[in-house]
């Protein structure tokens, strides 16, 4: 297999040393808005080659490409995931706040079937997805997110300053966001991924809630999923260390990648 990894920060940088122990993984191209930090990354890493996007070199090795792991921003997604499906590549999603678009999803969808690609979305930072999909099967009455995450964990984000919140100023626990995953994705989109990854499996965007809390306390990133339906009841808690380039980001979000690209390799495929 040869991969494209898009972005070369906290996920892309753990899933490119991972994949180049491999055996089935025989090349690694990565691509990066800074050359330096990316070069920098494969110093190391005999199967990888830097590819400039600049002048249409990437689109010329799309023919060689059998997977493309968009690990960078929801910008970087809308750029480069409608034109690698269009040119028959299979893609791995980890920005996938941005299917929160409606129109943007279903361009997608359309365009994997119409060229028969794959779109690939992992469980990212979350643990209950599996659980989620069996339950989806039959009629579900609730999902609830709830994410935990410290000042750094959530600093910048524009829904913090659409309600004025200050993180740094905050001493204890403090609820900043309540509502549907549509916005979540929206206004924490480097927060929020996993909101999204569960609508897609549950009720939709408009229907799961979201809760998000910033605790000064913490230096974990949580998440508690809830979901009832005609199955029972569900509750799953995660407890993420977060990246230490990142802290927005798990480390587990990294590893689920990593472990998508191992089971798209494999022949047996457990917990389907």
């Amino acid at each position: 297999m040869r991969i494209l990894i898009i972005g070369c920060g906290s996920i892309g940088s753990v899933l490119a040393t991972a994949v180049q122990d491999m055996p089935e993984v025989d090349r690694i191209y990565v691509t990066d808005q800074s050359k330096d930090f990316a070069v920098h990354l494969i110093e190391d890493l005999d199967k990888a080659e830097y590819i400039d996007n600049e002048n249409g070199k990437l689109s010329k090795i799309l023919g060689e490409i059998d997977l493309a792991v968009e690990a960078a921003s929801q910008d970087a997604a809308r750029r480069f995931i409608p034109f690698a499906l269009e040119n028959g590549v299979d893609v791995m999603v980890m920005s996938v706040g941005v299917f929160a678009d409606d129109a943007f999803r279903e361009r997608c969808f359309t365009l994997a079937k119409r060229h028969r690609s794959r779109i690939y979305v992992p469980s990212g930072s979350i643990c209950g997805t599996d659980g989620l999909h069996s339950a989806s099967a039959a009629g579900i009455s609730e999902v609830h997110l709830t994410t935990r995450k410290g000042p750094k964990g959530l600093k910048g984000a524009p829904g913090l300053a659409q309600r004025g919140i200050d993180v740094d100023a905050l001493t204890e626990a403090t609820v900043v966001f309540e509502g549907n995953a549509r916005d979540a994705a929206s206004q924490f989109p480097k927060n929020l991924n996993v909101a999204a990854t569960v609508s897609l499996l549950g009720v939709g965007f408009d229907q799961t809630r979201v809760t998000i809390i910033c605790d000064p306390t913490t230096e974990r990133n949580a998440h508690t999923l809830v979901v009832k339906g005609e199955f029972g009841e569900l509750k799953c808690e995660t407890h993420n260390v977060p990246s230490p380039r990142t802290p927005s980001t798990s480390y587990l979000a990294a590893l689920s990648a990593v472990a998508a690209i191992k089971r798209i390799l494999g022949n047996v495929w457990i917990g389907v």
